[in-house]
């Protein structure tokens, strides 16, 4: 007779009614679960969004955004362990640091851009492409709060970064930021301030109440996960960042 095992994950439930290895349903966005997607594809879920769950494939470099109703846990039905916080390093490196989190210690980075994750989705509304310098780096212009800011764009940092300068001219009253938090920077540990912007903006392309730290002795505003993450899909690929919405 067959067996009903229920079993409580984090935020999600999942079922069977079959043998173990049969795949169970996920019934919402649990950071850490290992599930398989419509195609049969698994993949880990690092991020969530409305009822869509950002799912990084075994490739390491892709991800893609999908609702939850349409992933099944992994037979085991035993979620990973989370993955570690992505890090940013604000330096004319390529990033890899920590995002204000009492200073921990970072995480290696990607080697360069062309190593960068891959984030894509089957439906394209609108899309920017940029090409990367030869170092690399992919630079941009977008308005922050309004204000023109140049941004390197990377998929290690998990949020926006901005120099002091460049939070000045978004609207940031100095006397306003506390950097009480430390990163871990290309040039050593470094002060960084919380904040929340109110928009970014890349002409059309608008996201709303963004997270990011003004990090005391910045250099380079970068433009994070915190960001990047809310788009429909972005992808880098080769010399080559497109982004979609």
């Amino acid at each position: 007779m067959k067996s009903l095992v229920l079993a409580l994950v984090g935020w999600a439930v999942v079922a069977t009614t079959s043998s173990p290895a049969a795949a169970q349903a996920v019934w919402d966005c649990t950071i850490g679960q290992r599930v398989v997607d419509a195609r049969g594809t698994p993949g880990l879920i690092v991020a969530a969004h409305g009822d869509e769950c950002l799912i990084k494939y075994l490739d390491g470099r892709t991800h893609g955004w999908v609702p939850w109703q349409a992933l099944r846990a992994e037979a085991s039905g035993k979620p990973a362990a989370a993955p570690p916080a992505l890090v940013a390093r604000p330096s004319g490196n390529p990033p890899s640091g920590n995002p204000p989190s009492g200073g921990r210690s970072a995480t290696p980075p990607p080697k360069s851009a062309a190593d960068a994750v891959a984030v894509v989705r089957p439906t394209i509304a609108n899309r920017l492409v940029y090409q990367a310098d030869p170092r690399g780096h992919v630079l941009l212009t977008a308005a922050a709060n309004g204000a023109p800011v140049r941004f390197m764009v990377d998929t290690g940092a998990s949020l926006v970064f901005l120099t002091p300068k460049d939070a000045r001219a978004a609207g940031i009253k100095s006397g306003d930021l506390k950097f009480n938090h430390t990163v871990q920077t290309g040039n050593g540990p470094a002060r960084a301030a919380p904040v929340l912007l109110r928009e970014i903006r890349i002409g059309e392309l608008a996201i709303e109440k963004v997270q990011a730290a003004v990090i005391e002795s910045q250099g380079q505003s970068v433009l994070g996960m915190s960001f990047l993450s809310r788009l429909k899909g972005f992808e880098m690929r080769g010399r080559v960042l497109t982004i979609d919405w």
